[in-house]
């Protein structure tokens, strides 16, 4: 089935039985992927799958027991440690990229990920001609208007075509890890 524009849902809930053992093998990749992780700012630092997989074996089961890790690709850490408001899409480009299977880490308790009626500027945000790297942020001058919320620490898909921000109420750094995966898991998601 042929559709014409990305899927209108924001967020699945997702159930992971071991998470608690999945957090503690990923932290470690999370401090040498970023190490000033604790006074760092905000981020979104891919790692791709080949730096992952060797050190995170029960995330790489986790993935494999959904039926999709022949299509994961990459892996990011979306850390949060201010309260700046970074409402945006992932990519305009939904065919190819409108998934994340977000896990919480670290400090999540009391931090969102929070969808907007918004209007995105269609204008890359920063000089980036990677695909990854190819976010899009709400039209200046225009306002957002927030329509759901999530709170991080539950595991689930989010759809990264609905425009997005994470929102934190605390001090604390906090860190997400989102799976993407190619070509995209339209066949599964969709409805």
């Amino acid at each position: 089935m042929e559709h014409n524009s990305h899927p209108a849902w924001m967020y699945k809930p997702i159930s992971v039985d071991n998470l608690e053992a999945i957090q503690q093998e990923l932290v470690p990749v999370l401090y040498k992927e970023i190490p000033n992780f604790d006074s760092a700012g905000s981020q979104f630092v891919y790692v791709l799958r080949e730096k992952i997989e060797p050190h995170a074996p029960l995330y790489t089961k986790f993935i494999e027991s959904l039926g999709v890790l022949d299509r994961w690709h990459y892996s990011a850490f979306v850390t949060t440690n201010t309260d700046s408001l970074f409402v945006h899409v992932d990519s305009l480009t939904w065919r190819t990229r409108c998934y994340g299977l977000n896990l919480p880490l670290v400090n999540c308790e009391g931090t969102y990920t929070v969808f907007y009626d918004a209007e995105i500027n269609d204008q890359p945000f920063c000089d980036s001609s990677d695909p990854i790297n190819s976010a899009k942020k709400i039209k200046p001058g225009t306002s957002a208007r927030e329509i759901a919320r999530v709170e991080a620490t539950t595991p689930m898909w989010v759809n990264t075509c609905i425009p997005h921000a994470p929102v934190t109420t605390h001090s604390r750094p906090r860190a997400i890890i989102s799976a993407r995966f190619r070509p995209e898991l339209h066949d599964l998601l969709w409805a």
